[in-house]
């Protein structure tokens, strides 16, 4: 399993979810792919950026879309999936100007950033084609990412 720390914005640690990095049925081994604390709530991940980012930040669907994201360069957040943003996680973002949501490009990723924007006027969905955050760099590098963002809008 992969350690993933939830951290506050000074850098101190709140909680840790887990994923399987066997290629298998989780299921099966009686196990999810991601797994958390037991009575654990979702959290936003990464809330250091929201201190740090200037008018633009971006939300991506977990963990790590979000650590992609960072790696090259853009201040980023993640909800830990497409069905654990909370409404209270808009107030988080409610003070930026410019919201990049970062949805799989399927069913629930598309309802996660329909959710996001409208929720939050300043938020528009970023339109991913060859898989989510990750499978694009993989795929293109940081050009297939960034290129999706259009900062004229």
């Amino acid at each position: 399993m992969l350690a993933i720390p939830y951290l506050d914005k000074d850098g101190r640690p709140l909680t840790v979810r887990f994923r399987c990095l066997q290629d298998h049925n989780h299921r099966d081994h009686f196990h999810g792919k991601y797994n958390t604390i037991k009575a654990d709530f979702p959290r936003m991940y990464g809330i250091d950026a929201i201190h740090r980012a200037g008018e633009t930040i971006h939300v991506a669907e977990g963990e790590l879309d979000r650590a992609i994201l960072r790696k090259l360069g853009l201040f980023a957040v993640a909800a830990p999936g497409a069905n654990m943003w909370a409404g209270r996680h808009r107030r988080m973002l409610a003070g930026f100007s410019r919201i990049w949501v970062w949805g799989d490009p399927d069913e629930a990723g598309a309802e996660f950033s329909a959710k996001i924007c409208r929720q939050l006027r300043a938020a528009k969905a970023v339109r991913l084609r060859l898989g989510d955050v990750t499978d694009t760099y993989l795929a293109g590098g940081s050009d297939a990412v960034l290129s999706l963002i259009d900062d004229k809008v």
